[in-house]
């Protein structure tokens, strides 16, 4: 059930405010006219900037139909990509994987169809009450999407330290090409650019 008041403040919210501020951060590293997947992409405002910017061919893929754009939407199960090994030249992880009952399985899969790089952001905290602002954020940013209907939002919160991404890198032979860590608001956040090695 969409309900007026919370669709027009996702809208307003996701593509005036969140998809700048986040594009801002990430595009220099999508290649112009790349093919790319933004895995758990919401509604799309992101992957809407990015194929405008860059000229991206992105397609959207998420556990249910939350698209507020016109670009391409796969729904799937949350654990097998319906996609080729190597499909894409960049995949999308956009403060999706605390999201995931599974979030490695979600990374392997990720790994399995991307051509070389992948893009990750992700809440991290260093200490048990930042992880406690982690999921007052999360809850907070995402209520109007949980509201309108809470069966389509999972939050299992599953947040990791910087080091035990860069650990979980480590094992799956990705090599952290590009760090930034920043704060934002009550939160910290971690930009990873990790890319698959030959």
């Amino acid at each position: 059930m969409k309900i007026p008041l919370f669709e027009n403040v996702l809208d307003f919210g996701g593509r005036a405010w969140w998809a700048p501020s986040i594009t801002k951060e990430i595009e220099e590293f999508i290649i112009r006219e790349a093919s790319v997947l933004d895995i758990g992409a919401g509604g799309g405002w992101i992957a809407k900037r990015l194929s405008d910017s860059r000229g991206a061919k992105v397609t959207l893929l998420d556990v249910a139909d939350m698209n507020r754009t016109n670009l391409p939407l796969k729904v799937y199960d949350g654990k097998h990509m319906p996609f080729g090994d190597s499909s894409f030249d960049n995949c999308l992880l956009l403060f999706v994987l605390h999201h995931c009952e599974d979030p490695l399985l979600v990374l392997r899969e990720a790994v399995r169809i991307s051509k070389k790089r992948l893009v990750i952001f992700e809440d991290t905290f260093r200490s048990p009450f930042e992880k406690f602002l982690c999921g007052l954020n999360d809850w907070i940013s995402n209520s109007p999407f949980f509201l309108a209907n809470p069966f389509k939002m999972n939050m299992p919160f599953h947040y990791r330290k910087v080091a035990e991404w860069e650990d979980v890198f480590k094992k799956l032979s990705l090599k952290v090409t590009f760090k930034k860590e920043t704060q934002h608001f009550i939160t910290r956040h971690v930009l990873f650019v990790v890319e698959k090695q030959a």
